[in-house]
């Protein structure tokens, strides 16, 4: 098991350190990143659904295949709204004007949601997940939409970077009162693209809006993540 001594957050521009010098211009300049991500993002869904319906208004699909189609166009306008909902949601964690409806949260059931959502994304990349975790029955205090996707974000955040065919590693217990959720891996870059960090700071905000700490390894090749969230 990882100890939390080999876990110092070494990495200023994300993570613990990160957050205890983050000033409102710091904020504000998170917010250009996030819209300016936000963007590209939701032109792939976007441009998917306008160019099928072009197709379809134009009578270009038989009936057969109209069928496909319409399933398309239902799943990537369900990406879409998805992809808003969490937009403002990160937005306004980073303004620092979002309020967490707090309730006594199972962390094995968190777990075992973000890493079914996350699925699709490890398929995707060709890379697999094992779990280690002792934490059954455990509870901590949490918003449970917020906490799910903060979670399935770290996993995802690992997974995009991982080279195809490696194994990523998830590790829980519980050590003096405090969650820990070990997240361990191997990455095919040498750094973290403005992407990942972005999540990473994402992630920052939203662990300590539940009153915890994210700490990340020195070593970008071998991302090491730590969650540290007070249990109940």
């Amino acid at each position: 098991m990882t100890t939390t001594a080999a876990l110092t957050d070494t990495d200023a521009r994300c993570g613990a350190r990160w957050l205890a010098q983050l000033d409102a211009g710091g904020r504000l300049a998170q917010q250009v990143a996030l819209l300016s991500r936000f963007n590209h993002d939701l032109r792939t869904p976007l441009n998917t659904i306008l160019g099928w319906t072009h197709l379809l208004q134009k009578g270009a699909i038989d009936a057969v295949r109209a069928e496909h189609v319409a399933d398309v166009i239902a799943r990537n306008a369900r990406d879409q709204t998805l992809m808003l909902e969490e937009f403002v949601d990160d937005g306004r964690a980073i303004l620092n004007t979002l309020r967490l409806e707090l309730t006594a949260q199972r962390i094995d059931e968190a777990l075992a949601r973000a890493m079914e959502r996350v699925g699709s994304v490890l398929a995707l990349h060709g890379v697999s997940l094992q779990s280690e975790l002792d934490v059954a029955g455990v509870s901590i205090s949490g918003d449970a939409r917020r906490l799910e996707r903060l979670m399935y974000r770290l996993l995802a955040v690992v997974a995009r970077r991982a080279p195809e065919g490696s194994k990523m590693t998830l590790q829980a217990h519980v050590d003096r009162g405090m969650v820990e959720a070990f997240l361990l891996g191997l990455a095919s870059d040498p750094d973290w693209s403005d992407a990942a960090l972005l999540d990473l700071r994402i992630s920052t905000l939203m662990a300590a809006l539940h009153g915890g700490e994210l700490l990340l390894g020195a070593d970008a090749a071998r991302p090491c993540i730590q969650l540290r969230l007070p249990q109940l």
